[in-house]
């Protein structure tokens, strides 16, 4: 592996600040507890922010779409995994997201924005803003899903960047990416869409540089050494625990979190190159920047947190705070999505009931109870409308 260059530039970086975004401030520590009769996705909500350049002001309408937008999981199962050994570190990393254990591990569940957020203010404050380099194999570019094959299929280093920037948030509503060109290199500047400050934004960038690290290892190969991540902060106390975690130059004290790949390389052709792969990953990633994330995922999203609350039921009045918006505006938005709260939960148990029933390890009495049924009668004559007369037949 090539030995990482930690570079730290000279306080007259101020002067290139045009190019920076002010991050909305955020309480000590990371983000607020959740406060009770206040939605869960307005505990980030700044009281107040200044942007350094036009045009950022956006953010300000839009933090809290972001904060909504759901996520799939499969990133807060694998660092739970990775940091809650035991089941009271698993709930301590957990408080305050309003999901448990049992949504992680159900695959193709979503969770919203807000959620992963407090999941990683929870881990921050726990094990330190470098927790990101002890789970370093979560930023993996399998979990990248589309955005991994159509960044690594594009035709040429330099349109990799550029599906990089221009979907990097489908995969991680989180961050912001924008490219910019130089007469020297490309770069992809990140910013956070939310609310995050201080350590909580350092180790959530970490993270974000891990998995630029890991894809373009493979796609620069042996140039690798010639890219640049720059941070916009000092170097952190335990900084030579970088030089095994990057084969690139990185830079401490820069105007902006930047990836910097220099134009000599942008022309090189992929060695993934696949116009093929390419084209039906960039069709799955525009499918996912489809408005549908108002409708369709505010469905998901409303079973998910019904899943969550399990074996409680969870309200249709509680359900919209949790969202943050009213119940009527639930109800109008679930109904554009063509379904509506009561078949939504129907639904969840349905399912919940279909896999308890499969695996038989559970008596009639427990099934019922893990459902939120009051005796096992009311939940044998739901299984006999779902599945019919033969489903309980032992």
């Amino acid at each position: 592996m090539v030995p990482v260059k930690i570079i730290a530039f000279p306080p007259a970086f101020l002067v290139e600040a045009a190019f920076a975004v002010v991050v909305p401030r955020m309480p000590r520590g990371g983000p607020a507890p959740p406060v009770p009769n206040r939605p869960i996705l307005w505990h980030f909500a700044p009281s107040g922010w200044t942007f350094a350049r036009e045009g950022a002001k956006a953010m300000q309408g839009s933090e809290a779409d972001a904060l909504r937008t759901p996520v799939s999981v499969s990133y807060a199962r694998a660092l739970v995994r990775a940091f809650g050994k035991t089941r009271g570190e698993r709930d301590e990393l957990l408080q305050g997201t309003a999901i448990q254990q049992d949504v992680l591990d159900q695959p193709g569940a979503h969770m919203p924005v807000s959620s992963l957020v407090i999941l990683a203010a929870n881990i921050t404050r726990r094990h330190g803003e470098l927790w990101p380099l002890s789970a370093a194999a979560v930023w993996s570019t399998s979990l990248q899903g589309a955005l991994d094959v159509a960044t690594r299929t594009a035709p040429t280093i330099a349109d990799a960047l550029n599906t990089g920037a221009r979907f990097g948030s489908t995969r991680a509503p989180f961050i912001r990416n924008r490219l910019h060109t130089t007469p020297r290199s490309i770069q992809i500047e990140i910013s956070p869409a939310v609310a995050m400050e201080g350590a909580l934004w350092r180790a959530v960038a970490l993270a974000v540089s891990l998995n630029v690290h890991a894809v373009y290892a493979q796609l620069l190969e042996d140039a690798i050494d010639q890219a640049t991540l720059q941070f916009p902060w000092p170097p952190p106390a335990g900084a030579e625990r970088l030089m095994q975690h990057y084969s690139c130059a990185v830079k401490f004290n820069a105007a902006t979190f930047i990836f910097d790949v220099p134009k000599a390389l942008c022309a090189r052709p992929s060695p993934f190159a696949d116009p093929e792969l390419h084209a039906k990953a960039i069709e799955a990633l525009e499918e996912i920047e489809k408005p549908r994330s108002d409708t369709a995922a505010l469905a998901r999203m409303v079973e998910s947190l019904i899943a969550a609350r399990l074996p409680q039921r969870l309200g249709e009045e509680e359900a919209a705070r949790l969202v943050g918006t009213s119940r009527r505006t639930l109800v109008r938005r679930l109904a554009e999505a063509g379904c509506a709260y009561r078949p939504l939960l129907d639904g969840v148990l349905r399912e919940r009931a279909r896999t308890m029933l499969a695996a038989d390890s559970q008596s009639r009495d427990e099934m019922a109870a893990a459902l939120g049924y009051t005796d096992a009668t009311s939940f044998s004559r739901a299984c006999r409308r779902w599945f019919g007369e033969k489903s309980l037949r032992s």
